[in-house]
């Protein structure tokens, strides 16, 4: 290349290089944007009070929070709202985690949580309703029986008998038995009951699992034990448990008893939840 045009190539860019320059100088700077302030922080609390002195499942929740955009809550039955003041009414008695969260504009949150004791102030544990068993009656069967059959002098028919003096003796016990009884018609229970045979302590039942069905296929766990203890012979204890569906179907899978190769029990009821 020619000194000449080497020349006429540096002065080009000497030329373009002074209007980027001058061009970059005369742009303002754009002012840096400015943070924006905190707003106050969520302040978070509640009251909770029974609507009804009859109704004792019924709550008006009122939230006192400050300082927020949005609020839920969540009563701790798998239902929420959004409302400031909502009415709950829950299908069971029990205890209950309720929460109220609540949340500002910027992201900023609290939250304060309670243990609400939704309790019938007229229940008493230790009645329980009418037998369904005695009062519709219907199909009763075992995983596998007594040596001598269901109406034999130890079969499983008699642990749906009502009669605590009988009962069902099964030998070589091996953790899987099931006791079914499929009702006429469907209703809703709330308890249950087990009753202890006359002898030999080490056969009674110790864990098992109660459920009912709609259809005899698909099983809902209603109660459980894992640990229980009869203390005397002839002993019946009542269980309780929360359930507002009806079933036809109900069985209970008695997975351990007390040690012994063999099981006895002298009565199975599922009930009414009270008188």
């Amino acid at each position: 290349m020619k000194i000449k045009d080497m020349k006429k190539i540096l002065h080009i860019i000497s030329v373009f290089s002074t209007v980027a320059l001058l061009f970059a100088g005369c742009k303002k700077d754009k002012p840096a944007p400015q943070p924006e302030p905190d707003e106050p922080k969520p302040i978070v609390g509640f009251t909770a009070v029974r609507t009804d002195s009859v109704d004792f499942l019924s709550y008006q929740f009122t939230s006192t929070a400050v300082n927020y955009k949005d609020i839920l809550w969540q009563f701790g039955d798998d239902s929420t709202s959004a409302e400031k003041a909502p009415k709950h009414r829950y299908a069971f008695d029990g205890l209950y985690h309720v929460t109220l969260t609540a949340r500002n504009s910027q992201g900023y949150s609290a939250a304060r949580e309670i243990i609400l004791n939704v309790a019938d102030p007229n229940f008493d544990r230790t009645k329980v309703g009418e037998s369904y068993f005695a009062t519709i009656g219907g199909t009763f069967t075992v995983s596998r029986d007594n040596g001598g059959g269901p109406n034999s002098n130890e079969g499983s028919l008699k642990v749906v008998d009502g009669d605590p003096n009988t009962k069902f003796f099964q030998s070589g016990f091996s953790g899987d038995l099931v006791m079914k009884y499929e009702l006429k018609t469907a209703v809703v229970a709330g308890a249950y009951t087990m009753t202890s045979a006359n002898d030999s302590p080490d056969r009674d039942p110790k864990g098992w699992v109660l459920q009912g069905s709609e259809d005899g296929i698909r099983w809902i766990n209603l109660h459980s034990k894992n640990n229980e203890v009869f203390a005397n012979r002839f002993q019946r204890i009542i269980y309780h448990f929360n359930n507002n569906v009806a079933y036809k179907f109900y069985r209970i899978t008695i997975k351990t008893n007390n040690g012994s190769r063999d099981f006895q029990m002298a009565e199975w009821t599922v009930n009414k939840k009270q008188p």
